[in-house]
């Protein structure tokens, strides 16, 4: 009785305690929060009471919220006349929720959102929303519309992205782009951004200069090529220190994150595509080569002149030669023919061969990929096979890849994930041997087959051209179906990527993440050519030598040559991070991530050239070489071999106020053993400071019904960059050398002096930028200004001659690149059937060298002051009354050659090589001053139409002179160019005379000995500007209501036109203005492609 009056006594003095706070009651709310996605609870995500609804009911708080356990769940407990909760998580649309009387237990599901500020960011090393991002960025998204036909994902990226510029430079299959993010950071170390896929830094991913890209059977790739476009989700741009520093030593030329797809929870999906492309041929036409009766003409007008450079070529020249005319044309010209010799002269004239249909082909490409993706709570999984074909336009030219792919993620515990992926790829390039002067090259030749010149005669035997070999003293045998027939050269590259990660999370705010990487990109060429090729006899003509007898031929043997290559790139990084996250109340919100990165690099390199090489038996012969030093020209074995390791530290951190001010910081130390004799300069620091300003979201702006977001960035830091070609090191190449008749000794050959200050170069970054959209969305801008200062870069500089080297490598040189961005993107037209919107991008780039030295004996210019590719030229100021080219002076005033290079007698110039340099005349830069693409698209009911153009301007190229004025060779063909040369017939022609043989001028002596000045013409440098028709793709979506009963989700056809248009500034005799500085280059090709994409 006792205990029962304690019991009822207590209860009522805690009610009666309590009866203040009971006027004003509360309420706790459960519930859980998952993805709609895939069911997968949403862990962090905030659940909050906003303040109108915390004033409404008379609450003394001003925040309240919770965030979500591990499992999603919460509890939170609010005031009983709160009506609503809001829900938010990053990624995810939020959701406002009304509470019902009487329920007080929710399972809430949140969509992924579509809206620009919840998106997240992919860095490679964080998911960041971007509503706190406080770097410049750009992610694209990869749908069918931008895939369309590319076969590499570096396409993908052309005019897509402000401040990238992406140049194609061949049109070989597989041949990579050049891209470049806000201008050049390096003079000598490599200029292309960091490719990462799924968070781990690809290695093998420069791209060569497009001077080097001289032979077709030089099918330069690098590793991404391997990586299959139909598995990529999305591509994020890193621009700014505040996004790259964390990337320390690789980024100051960008970064590349690349996300591939990841299968999700729920039934299994599978998909399958198809494209079918078409190619056809190349039209020369442009090249606006001499017709036969043109080249007829050309050549009889020059045996009938003073110039006399190689008059035996050509078939003019052989006619007259061979019925002993020659001199009796050049006394009495045409007239003076017989009439029999004259028909055949005329023959030639109604001969036309279509080079075009002989050196060019239509072509059918193909591709196809078939995924399996689904998983439960539990597991994921996405598979993935692809196989691609694609023939070049160049007949005999052609690529394969086989590409599979394997992903899975594994939910151990609630706590402990792993996640494992396999990327393989086999790719193989076919093609033929050229020969080492490009003459051959199937392009290149394309300008230099006569048009009279016949591949076979009646009776199918093969007619030789013994006039491009480009020698006079040799009539060399080359015809184009021979070499397809005797020569090939295949291209093996197997690739593997293997990526492990595992993350634990200790609790809400706490998480534990690493990875290990692995990258294997192993080459194989295999290139023959047999006796009977062109390439071997110019090979037996260069090996020859003079015997006793007076007889010379070959030490070589008789027979084919057999090259084998094999490179193999490995990598091995692991890292390691511990991430924090959490959020104070609803204004706090700081996120800080500690890490660490190990890798390793090898690469190494074989070589074997067998010679007298007959396929049949597999067999060779020795060489018998006649010294040491034409076995030094002919290496028949070479091996190299080289291993870097590499190890950094790194950290981030941001805080996040109000869900309005964000403040962001990173820093990295980087070490290599590339550097670091000097202990200071073995770990470079890099860091980046941040801050955001998110105005829109100020109360004073908050209920705006235009504005939707307005949000200012600002962010200061320094990347940094490696020249590999370089090191603190004494530098030097294993050898051997003859001391004494028969006897040699192992020798080092030094090949660079060394440097202990020797460091990584560095860039410091600037960036300024807002972000704005209104009008619920219809319109968002985003626009940059950044600056750019690269420090520190390694350059050359001279040495005192007494310390055995000409020069060294050294930390002094300087650059700068600063510019802005613009990216516009409008919903122009938005109704129930019909959709318009438009994605405008534009940039401006200026690069300077600040600093930099040349040795004292160049006659170039440096390029101190000018953009690191700037172009320079003699400028001339017309022709003079015997056709010579006349320079215009500092002064302005009209010089000959002789005047303006001050030449003696000999024709050698007295102006020392600084005198020379100032000779020179700035013309423009190389790379593109204005980048920018343009894209539409158009969707009408289950129509979708996508226009894209890309444009680059502000550009210039310095092509291949159309001839030389002392040394044009006319057994070749040319451009109608040579037409336009001045001649006492043609005195208005704008361009220079050919010069005949006079050793005593001076002016003919400068210019055959030093051929470069008639190239370094300002006649020679061209605007390379270019608007290019992308692609144009029409897609029709089958409706759902079709497809249900076929049980597919997703079924569309598409047909898509690619490079239909481009328009250039001054591209004539070229093909096309991105390849008009390299006549070796393959053309851009247009194609049309079918696609069919279905999912089950």
């Amino acid at each position: 009785m006792a205990k029962h009056f304690i019991t009822s006594l207590t209860i009522l003095i805690v009610t009666l305690l309590a009866a203040p706070h009971m006027l004003a009651a509360d309420r706790v709310v459960t519930g859980v929060v998952v993805s709609s996605e895939d069911s997968e609870p949403l862990i962090g995500a905030s659940v909050t009471v906003s303040q109108s609804q915390l004033k409404e009911a008379n609450s003394p708080l001003k925040t309240l919220g919770v965030v979500t356990d591990l499992d999603g769940k919460f509890s939170i407990t609010i005031p009983d006349a709160v009506k609503q909760l809001e829900i938010r998580y990053v990624g995810y649309n939020p959701r406002t929720i009304e509470l019902v009387p009487g329920l007080d237990n929710y399972d809430l599901q949140l969509d992924r959102a579509s809206e620009v500020l919840s998106d997240v960011v992919v860095t490679g090393y964080q998911n960041i929303e971007k509503r706190k991002l406080t770097a410049s960025i750009t992610k694209v998204e990869l749908d069918d519309s931008k895939l369309g036909s590319i076969m590499t994902v570096d396409q993908a990226l052309a005019g897509q992205v402000a401040g990238l510029s992406a140049i194609q430079s061949s049109g070989s299959p597989g041949a990579p782009m050049k891209i470049r993010i806000r201008g050049t950071a390096s003079l000598n170390g490599t200029q292309d951004p960091l490719w990462v896929i799924d968070g781990i830094p690809v290695n093998g991913t420069e791209v060569p200069t497009l001077e080097e890209l001289n032979d077709i059977d030089n099918l330069y790739q690098s590793s991404i090529a391997g990586l299959n476009p139909a598995d990529i989700e999305s591509i994020t741009v890193l621009k700014d220190a505040a996004a790259t520093a964390i990337y320390g030593t690789r980024a100051a030329n960008g970064v590349i994150v690349v996300t591939t797809k990841k299968g999700r929870s729920g039934a299994p999906e599978i998909n399958f595509s198809t494209r079918l492309t078409y190619s056809p041929r190349p039209d020369i036409d442009r090249l606006n080569l001499l017709s036969s009766n043109e080249k007829v003409d050309l050549e009889l007008s020059l045996l009938n002149s003073d110039y006399t450079y190689r008059e035996n070529k050509g078939a003019v020249a052989r006619i007259l030669a061979n019925a002993g005319m020659t001199d009796v044309y050049k006394t009495g010209g045409w007239g003076a023919l017989p009439a029999s010799v004259q028909s055949q002269i005329n023959a030639l004239r109604a001969i036309n061969t279509d080079w075009n249909d002989i050196l060019f082909r239509d072509t059918f490409n193909q591709e196809y990929n078939l995924s399996l993706s689904g998983g439960n709570d539990r597991a994921t999984y996405y598979t993935s096979l692809g196989y691609q074909e694609e023939n070049g336009n160049v007949t005999g030219v052609d690529m394969n890849r086989l590409s599979l792919t394997l992903k899975t993620n594994y939910n151990v515990t609630r706590h402990f994930k792993v996640g494992a992926s396999v990327f393989v790829n086999h790719r193989k390039n076919n093609s033929y041997i050229t020969d080492n002067d490009g003459f051959t090259n199937p392009v290149y030749y394309s300008r230099r087959a006569n048009p009279y010149q016949e591949p076979y005669d009646a009776d199918g035997n093969y007619i030789y051209d013994t006039d491009i070999q480009g020698r006079e003293d040799s009539d060399l045998k080359f015809n184009i179906f021979e070499e397809r027939a005797n020569t090939k050269r295949v291209q093996e590259t197997t690739g593997v990527t293997a990526l492990l990660d595992a993350s634990l999370r200790f609790n809400d705010w706490l998480r534990a993440y690493t990875q290990v990487g692995f990258q294997l990109d192993s080459s194989d060429t295999e290139s023959y050519a047999s006796a009977e090729t062109y390439a071997m006899r110019k090979e037996f003509y260069r090996t020859s030598i003079r015997g006793n007898d007076g007889v010379s031929a070959s030490f070589l043997p008789y027979g084919g040559r057999h090259i084998q290559n094999k490179s193999t790139n490995k990598q091995l990084t692991w890292k390691g991070q511990l991430e924090y996250s959490n959020k104070f109340t609803d204004s706090h919100d700081l996120e800080v991530m500690l890490g660490t990165e190990l890798r390793k690099t090898w690469y190494d390199y074989f070589s074997s050239t067998a010679y007298g090489y007959d396929p049949k038996t597999l067999t060779n012969k020795p060489v018998m070489f006649p010294n040491e030093d034409w076995a030094r020209q002919f290496p028949l074995h070479s091996e190299s071999v080289s291993e870097n390791a590499y190890a950094s530290f790194f950290a981030t951190g941001s805080y996040t106020l109000m869900n309005r001010y964000t403040l962001g910081a990173s820093v990295r130390f980087d070490g290599s053993d590339l550097y670091g004799v000097a202990k200071k300069y073995r770990f470079l620091p890099l860091y980046s400071f941040s801050g955001l300003w998110r105005a829109s979201d100020e109360p004073w702006l908050r209920e705006s019904t235009v504005i939707n977001n307005l949000a200012f960035r600002a962010s200061y830091g320094i990347q940094g960059n490696i020249d590999k070609n370089t090191s603190s090191f004494v530098m030097g190449n294993y050898n051997n050398a003859s001391i004494l008749p028969g006897v040699t000794e192992d020798v080092i050959v030094l090949g660079s002096a060394p440097n202990r200050r020797l460091r990584w170069e560095k860039t410091y970054t600037t960036n300024a930028g807002f972000d704005i959209s209104v009008i619920d969305n219809a319109i968002s801008l985003t626009a940059d200004y950044y600056h750019r200062k690269g420090d520190d870069l390694i350059a050359l500089k001279m040495l005192p001659l007494e310390t055995g080297f000409m020069s060294y490598m050294v930390n002094w040189a300087s650059m700068r690149n600063q510019g802005f961005e613009v990216g516009l993107a409008t919903r122009n037209i938005a109704t129930r059937n019909f959709r318009w919107t438009t994605n405008f991008n534009l940039a401006y780039n200026e690069n300077t060298v600040l600093q930099e030295t040349v040795p004292s004996n160049q006659t170039t210019p440096s390029r101190e002051g000018y953009p690191v590719n700037a172009i320079f030229a003699y400028k001339t100021a017309g022709l003079d009354e015997n056709g010579n080219v006349l320079y215009l002076a500092k002064d302005g005033s009209k010089q000959t050659a002789q005047e303006f290079f001050k030449l003696n007698a000999a024709g050698a110039s007295t102006l020392s090589a600084e005198e020379q340099r100032d000779l020179y005349t700035y013309i423009g830069s190389g790379d593109p001053l204005w980048t920018g693409g343009f894209i539409n698209n158009f969707s009408y009911r289950d129509f979708d139409l996508t226009v894209n153009f890309a444009f680059n301007l502000g550009m210039y190229t310095r092509i291949q002179p159309s001839y030389s004025n002392t040394y044009f060779d006319r057994g070749m063909n040319t451009n109608r160019d040579i037409l336009d040369r001045w001649t006492s017939s043609n005195p208005t022609g704008s361009l220079p005379a050919l010069m005949p043989e006079d050793t005593t001028s001076p002016v003919y002596s400068y210019y055959a000995q030093y051929g470069n000045a008639y190239s370094m013409l300002d006649t020679w440098v061209k605007k390379s500007d270019y608007f290019r028709l992308q692609s144009l793709r029409l897609a029709y979506n089958i409706p759902p209501s079709v497809l249900k009963p076929l049980r597919m989700s997703i079924l569309t056809v598409a047909f898509e036109a690619r490079n239909l248009w481009v328009f250039g500034s001054n591209y004539k005799n070229f093909l096309d203005p991105e390849t008009m500085g390299n006549p070796f280059a393959q053309p851009i090709p247009k194609t049309y492609t079918f696609s069919l994409n279905l999912k089950f």
